[in-house]
């Protein structure tokens, strides 16, 4: 009658069997953790079913063998990774060992994470089978929900490009130890001041070997509403027009009302095609080019001067803001992997945690901290 109460290989009173521990998880998580701590809200205010929805067929191995992990848990485990910017290894040891992060992904409480080359198959896995499609839909689908929740955008938009730097040497490119990323290229991104021999500062181009992130953000909190990936030798007002007109479908274009942009987005063409034919209002900067030489010179200093134009160009620094912060805190001021497609998983990761945590604070009022 007892032996359901022990082993049966062990009749010790020790080895009674344990209930699951599912119960004892949700116990000392409901004493232990903050219920306003920014990853609690983060669980809260998302469907991460839906959000995984489409990965749900992943979990069969087709090399036969153990079923992998849950797409929900992997899925959380690489937004802990591009949220807090931490290497697999690190994402591994914050999921093991840090509560807080264990409540997030609903382990239970004396459970290990997955192993950090468990996330890497995972993300290989992804690109395998869904493509980058799948981080595009991710990010719409997260935009969706913030919009569902209450999160109002703004109607003036800011875009800008900013570029990442390739995880190469680009000094050493016959070097066999040195990886090779055929996908990057040479770009230019401004001026930089460099001192001479003699001491006289001079003024030169910005070289970068890498890629450019195209980013499109409403300006009222900053939200990163459409995004780009290309190599860096992509002119930024190319990759501004392909956003633009190709990426963004045409409900997410009639949300800009207004847009404002750097010099690198000024000409006469483009301008007239977003006023006249895509129905948006710009507000850019303008080049010496086009104010002071030419036949329409006089046009173009009566657009500079207009009162409600000024008034929105004033917004573009919030675009500047949102590029510090997702290559300063989510890890896009250098490739984390080689290859145009993993750039947009990066891109695509770093755009959805910097929104993340505007969405957490504006439904939840809970703040980033640093774990």
């Amino acid at each position: 009658m007892l032996q359901y109460g022990y082993n049966l290989l062990k009749y010790s009173p020790m080895s009674v069997i344990k209930l699951s521990n599912q119960y004892l998880s949700h116990d000392v998580y409901k004493q232990l953790i903050d219920p306003h701590h920014f990853l609690v809200q983060l669980d809260t205010c998302f469907d991460w079913h839906v959000l995984a929805s489409p990965l749900m067929n992943l979990g069969k191995n087709d090399h036969g063998g153990r079923p992998r992990y849950p797409a929900v848990l992997m899925l959380k485990m690489l937004f802990i990774s591009f949220i807090f910017n931490r290497s697999d290894r690190e994402t591994e040891e914050e999921a093991t060992n840090h509560l807080v992060v264990k409540y997030f992904l609903k382990l239970p409480i004396d459970e290990k994470a997955p192993d950090h080359t468990s996330l890497c198959r995972f993300r290989e896995l992804v690109l395998e089978k869904k493509g980058i499609s799948f981080f595009t839909e991710l990010f719409r689908s997260i935009l969706s929900q913030a919009q569902e929740k209450g999160v109002h955008f703004g109607v003036v938009s800011a875009l800008d490009a900013t570029h990442t730097i390739a995880k190469v040497d680009a000094q050493k490119p016959q070097d066999p130890k040195t990886p090779y990323d055929p996908d990057a290229s040479w770009g230019c991104k401004g001026e930089e001041t460099k001192t001479t021999v003699t001491g006289q500062r001079v003024k030169i181009p910005k070289y970068f070997f890498g890629y450019k992130a195209h980013l499109l953000a409403e300006t009222t909190k900053g939200i990163i509403t459409g995004l780009y990936a290309t190599g860096g030798k992509t002119a930024d007002i190319d990759g501004g027009d392909m956003l633009i007109h190709r990426i963004l479908t045409n409900e997410e274009r009639k949300h800009i009302d207004f847009l404002t942009a750097d010099k690198g987005y000024g000409c006469p063409v483009w301008i007239n095609l977003l006023e006249k034919y895509t129905g948006i209002t710009t507000a850019f900067s303008l080049p010496d080019t086009m104010t002071k030489k030419g036949s329409h010179q006089e046009k173009w200093k009566a657009y500079v001067r207009d009162e409600g134009r000024t008034t929105f160009r004033k917004e573009r620094t919030v675009i500047e803001r949102v590029n510090g912060d997702i290559k300063d805190n989510h890890g896009l001021r250098k490739c984390r992997y080689l290859g145009l497609a993993k750039y947009h998983l990066q891109l695509a990761m770093a755009s959805m945690a910097h929104n993340l945590k505007i969405f957490v604070n504006v439904l939840s009022g809970a703040r980033l901290k640093p774990i």
